[in-house]
């Protein structure tokens, strides 16, 4: 009985000793957690201010046209500064994947539009950029136009995007200022591009196009979330209702906001053998927005 006493006892001892710094450890984090929560709410009381929800998250997506060349547009939305930045890139441009390189496009036609977001991110993944979650969302053309409603309108001064002579050859020579509809805006696109001899240039046109929708029209930002899921069924995407809710709540914070900026930037391309890679200004542009 002694003995098995003292295997009892010695067992409980050196369970207690192996449970107890881990026990300890825990509340010491838990206690932080709170003390640093505690503090941060204690800060906003004395400024005054309230933290309004959204305003202090970002958010990332590859946003895709599904079709015969498929187009791609990297967004970031970004809270604390108010700005939704679009980044259109070429569906040529190349991306590392396990068997070598692949593009964009030939990658969203293989394998879908998620494998392609994952293949960008690991492609520039470094340090913060690791860290960070790029959604995708793709839809046809038609479903895209439909998202943002048949009476969206924006109006965009060719002239700031292409040169005279680009201008002529499609239309735009003596009034450059084009008024387009959500609907139009595919075939606006196209003819943009049909004049632009790199596939830089043609992404940058389709920014243009979408900025020029966005940045008119605040509520469409706002109201995007919606759309998506009452489109649900035509789109492919790996948001989920809780994305989308915060999603909704930062789009709903900047859209109301005096210094809300809606801009595009390009993400700067070059040919290396044949295959188009992004430049050193292209990969650091890329990363700021996936970071």
């Amino acid at each position: 009985m002694r003995s098995r006493g003292a295997v009892f006892w010695y067992s409980l001892g050196l369970t207690l000793l192996l449970l107890l710094p881990m026990i300890g450890l825990t509340w010491f984090f838990v206690r932080q957690r709170q003390q640093q929560n505690e503090l941060r709410q204690a800060a906003a009381e004395r400024g005054g201010l309230a933290v309004e929800q959204g305003a202090q998250d970002s958010w990332r997506a590859l946003l895709v046209v599904q079709q015969e060349e498929p187009g791609f547009v990297l967004v970031r939305v970004d809270g604390p500064v108010q700005t939704v930045t679009l980044c259109a890139l070429p569906g040529e441009l190349q991306v590392q994947a396990p068997a070598g390189t692949t593009t964009l496009a030939d990658c969203t036609l293989s394998a879908g539009p998620g494998r392609a977001a994952q293949l960008l991110q690991q492609t520039l993944a470094t340090g913060e950029t690791a860290r960070s979650t790029l959604y995708y969302l793709a839809a046809t053309p038609d479903c895209w136009a439909d998202c943002a409603g048949s009476e969206i309108t924006a109006r965009l001064d060719t002239a700031a995007l292409l040169t005279k002579e680009e201008r002529e050859q499609i239309g735009y020579g003596e009034d450059s200022v084009a008024e387009v509809s959500a609907g139009e805006a595919p075939e606006l696109i196209a003819r943009l591009q049909s004049c632009q001899e790199t596939p830089g240039r043609r992404a940058d046109m389709r920014a243009a196009v979408w900025e020029a929708f966005a940045r008119q029209n605040t509520s469409l930002l706002a109201g995007m979330p919606q759309a998506w899921r009452e489109h649900s069924a035509r789109t492919l995407t790996d948001l989920m209702a809780t994305d989308l809710a915060g999603w909704e709540a930062t789009l709903n914070y900047i859209s109301g906001q005096p210094g809300l900026k809606v801009e595009y930037c390009t993400a700067g391309t070059r040919v290396a053998g044949g295959e188009v890679v992004l430049n050193e200004e292209g990969v650091r542009t890329v990363k700021e927005l996936l970071q």
